[in-house]
């Protein structure tokens, strides 16, 4: 097994093309990690859309799907505590099964990432279209413009993660800090307004189990992914204490906020369901029904933009590292491996997940337009993916939590139980998304999930056979540094 501070695949030992190992503080992760769950947008949309299912008991299916998040983080902290690798869930899962459930992980996980890559450019365009629409430009939800802002946004993420980390870090954050008052400072004004309605919120009498179990599984989808700081491991400072405090700040912190949010705006959303229905975004109809003016229902959408963008900026880096992990390994081509030597950045990497995530929205936007003529449903389409690939993953480590803690002899009853419950409430996102699936053509993704599996498992094969046998690893598998 190698250090993670070894020369990657392609690099050239004798220079200084490697990963920054300990580069990451603790605030700077935890930053990072929080803002590429843009806060912003979950609080802009979270609210509505489990409102949507779960109707006026909303906050119970917003908390549920928070509780779910956080039991499966406990799952992923009992690994991060033990071990430093680069290659996230893929990297820790092969300790306790072996090469086939590293091989299914990676390739759920890099899917994932493209497909979390590509929803949150189809995001970006989407509240800058809308902006855009809002100033007298007819089109900019048609196609072309459309795909320009794809573009430009991708190339832009792109090359601030080009430039390494502590950019990635400062303009991310940055951009992240700067949207979060606006959405807030809107909520406030709308719960004001209306009033919170507390005794018809927290009445029992209108509770539906099936609305609720929907809710929590679109309130998930706002956090699946949390994990994903993991693969940064090798470039944090005393990782095992850091990444772990980094891993459960965003189901913690910001899934702690969900819940709290749609308390607040769940009044304002029934008072502004004519609007909603029309077509207009929830935080502009919050802003007006809240007597905050035109001005500030427009500006909410490109601060949302923003926040989107500084989420995008984030999954690049962790997208890149992770596939230069897979190429480490031999199952990707090695010249995803290598490091810039200044930037010390994944840059092939970041270039291909980047390319990879616009093809990916690209394509079902011009599907999208030529079947139905709606470039907003590109988003709803690509999300219940995002989410579905993170389903096995996410089984798989809280199965191996509980596997990891029986071999080690340990009495913990807390983390078997929180595993558990982690694994149930997973495995019911893919599950409800079969039994109560969502609108055409989004309800194809459940199946979709499946066969983009067997295509990558094939990919890996195939690479792996022709990948030389001394090959480098980027991080020691299954998994990186033990604890002493």
């Amino acid at each position: 097994m190698t250090n993670p501070s070894t020369p990657t695949p392609g690099g050239d030992p004798t220079t200084e093309a490697h990963l920054e190992t300990g580069r990451l503080g603790r605030a700077s992760l935890v930053s990072l990690s929080l803002a590429s769950f843009f806060p912003a947008v979950g609080i802009a949309l979270v609210p509505l859309l489990v409102f949507s299912t779960a109707g006026t008991n909303a906050w119970q299916a917003s908390l549920l799907s928070t509780i779910a998040v956080i039991c499966v983080g406990r799952a992923v902290t009992a690994f991060a505590r033990r071990y430093v690798a680069t290659g996230s869930l893929y990297s820790y899962i092969g300790e306790v099964f072996g090469p086939w459930a590293r091989y299914l992980t990676a390739a759920a996980l890099l899917a994932g990432f493209i497909a979390a890559i590509g929803a949150l450019a189809a995001v970006v365009g989407i509240f800058a279209g809308s902006f855009l629409l809002s100033h007298g430009v007819d089109n900019a939800l048609s196609f072309g413009p459309q795909l320009a802002i794809f573009l430009i946004a991708l190339a832009l993420a792109a090359a601030i993660a080009y430039r390494g980390l502590d950019t990635s870090v400062w303009i991310a954050v940055t951009l992240a800090v700067l949207s979060f008052p606006l959405v807030l400072v809107i909520t406030v004004a709308s719960a004001a307004k209306t009033g919170l309605d507390l005794a018809d919120q927290f009445s029992l009498s209108e509770f539906s189990l099936s609305g609720t179990l929907q809710g929590m599984a679109v309130g998930a989808a706002f956090l699946v992914g949390f994990e994903s700081c993991t693969a940064l491991a090798a470039e944090t400072r005393n990782p095992r204490r850091n990444v772990p405090l980094a891993v459960m700040s965003v189901p913690v912190l910001l899934g702690g906020l969900f819940p709290l949010v749609t308390v607040l705006q769940v009044p304002g959303l029934q008072a502004a369901s004519a609007e909603l229905e029309a077509g207009m975004s929830a935080p502009a109809a919050l802003a007006l029904h809240a007597g905050l003016g035109s001005g500030v229902a427009t500006a909410s959408d490109l601060v949302l933009a923003v926040a989107t963008f500084a989420a995008l900026i984030g999954f690049i880096n962790y997208g890149a590292r992770f596939a230069m992990t897979l190429a480490g390994d031999g199952i990707l081509p090695a010249p995803l491996g290598k490091i810039h030597p200044r930037h010390h950045s994944p840059f092939v990497s970041i270039a291909v997940m980047s390319v990879a995530g616009l093809v990916l929205v690209a394509a079902l936007v011009a599907a999208l337009v030529f079947t139905a003529g709606d470039v907003v449903s590109a988003y709803y389409t690509v999300a219940p993916l995002v989410v579905y690939l993170w389903v096995l993953p996410y089984v798989l480590i809280t199965i191996g939590a509980i596997v990891l803690t029986v071999r080690a002899h340990e009495s913990r009853p807390f983390l078997i139980g929180t595993s558990v419950f982690g694994a149930v409430a997973t495995a019911w996102m893919y599950i409800n998304g079969v039994i109560n699936p969502p609108p055409s053509p989004a309800n194809a993704m459940s199946w979709v999930v499946l066969i983009v599996l067997v295509v990558l498992l094939a990919v890996f094969a195939i690479t792996k056979r022709r990948a030389p046998s001394a090959a480098v690893e980027v991080a020691p598998q299954p998994a990186a540094v033990e604890e002493v």
